[in-house]
C-alpha cells in the first residue's frame, strides 16, 4: 500500500480519500502536474494505492485470487504451476485486511473525513468493490465499480449476494458509482485482444453475464432507500480504456471538482 498525503493542514473534519485497487497501475496515472493541481484544491484528497503480492502493473492470477468473492473454474487465471482446480475466493480476506489493518494505518498518519471515503476498482477490482458494498463495509461511504467483472462464477454476484443485500437495506447511507464503456455495453471486444490465447479463454468466460449487466444492476439498486446510485457510460470506450476514464471521473467527484461530461443516467 502507498498513499499520498496533502501537505496542507487537515480541515476540521479531515481529508476525503480515494482508495484505489490495482494501486500499482493506478499510481502511473498520477503525474506531477496532476498532483500539483490536486494540492491546490481547498480540500485536496488523500490518495491510497492498494495492491497485493506483487510489484507488477497487472498480475492476473493475483487479481483473480484476491478480488473475487468465490472460487470459480477459470484455469487460465491460475498462477503458473498452481495445483488447485478452482481459482479465486479471497475477496473477504482482503476486505478484512483493508478494514482491520490498512485503514487504521492510514488514520494514524492523517486525519480523514469519515463521510468521504471512496473505494474505486476496475474489472475484477470493480467486482471486489461491489462485494465490499454487499458485505457491509460501512466505513467506506462511496463505492465506484468500473466495468465490474459480473461474469465471474457465471454471474454469481447477480444472484444470492444481490438478493441478500437488497433484503437487509437500508442500514447505511452510501453512494455507488457504476461506470461502463459504451462499446463494452454493446458487447464489442477490442480486436487487439483476440490475438492472445488466454484472452480467448477470457472471452468465453465473460459470456457468464450479459454485456449490459452493470447498466441493469444500477437500475435495480437505485430503488433502495439510502443508496444513491449513479451510472455513467463512456461513449465508444472498450473495457481496458474505462480504467483511466473512470479513475479520472471518480477522482474529480471525490475532489469536489465539476464533472466533465455527463452521467449517462442518474438513477
Amino acid at each position: 500500500m502507498r498513499f499520498a498525503i496533502p501537505r496542507a493542514a487537515p480541515p476540521r473534519r479531515g481529508f476525503p480519500a480515494l482508495w484505489m485497487l490495482d494501486g500499482n497501475r493506478a499510481l502511473t496515472r498520477f503525474d506531477p502536474v496532476t498532483l500539483r493541481r490536486l494540492s491546490c484544491l481547498p480540500v485536496p484528497p488523500v490518495l491510497v494505492f492498494v495492491d497485493v503480492d506483487h510489484t507488477l502493473l497487472i498480475d492476473l492470477p493475483s487479481r483473480a485470487r484476491h478480488y473475487t468473492f468465490l472460487p470459480a473454474d477459470y484455469p487460465f487465471l491460475a498462477a503458473p504451476g498452481a495445483a488447485e482446480e478452482l481459482v479465486g475466493g479471497g475477496a473477504q480476506e482482503l476486505l478484512d485486511l483493508l478494514l482491520q489493518e490498512a485503514v487504521p494505518a492510514v488514520r494514524q498518519r492523517v486525519r480523514l473525513d469519515d463521510r468521504r471515503q471512496v473505494m474505486w476498482g476496475h474489472s475484477l477490482a470493480g467486482l471486489f468493490v461491489l462485494h465490499a458494498l454487499y458485505a457491509g463495509a460501512a466505513w467506506f461511504t462511496g463505492f465506484a465499480a468500473a466495468s465490474p467483472s459480473l461474469w465471474w462464477g457465471q454471474g454469481a454476484l447477480l444472484g444470492e449476494p444481490e438478493r441478500r443485500f437488497v433484503a437487509r437495506r437500508p442500514h447505511q447511507s452510501a453512494h455507488l458509482w457504476l461506470l461502463l464503456g459504451g462499446a463494452e455495453r454493446a458487447g464489442q471486444i477490442d480486436a487487439r485482444r483476440r490475438l492472445d490465447c488466454d484472452r480467448a479463454a477470457l472471452l468465453s468466460a465473460i459470456q457468464g453475464a450479459p454485456a449490459d449487466a452493470a447498466h441493469h444492476l444500477a437500475g435495480r439498486l437505485a430503488t433502495l432507500p439510502g443508496l444513491a446510485v449513479r451510472y455513467r457510460e463512456f461513449p465508444a470506450l472498450h473495457h481496458a480504456a474505462v480504467f483511466q476514464a473512470s479513475l479520472r471521473a471518480v477522482l474529480r467527484d471525490v475532489a469536489g471538482l465539476p464533472v466533465r461530461g455527463r452521467y449517462g443516467r442518474r438513477v
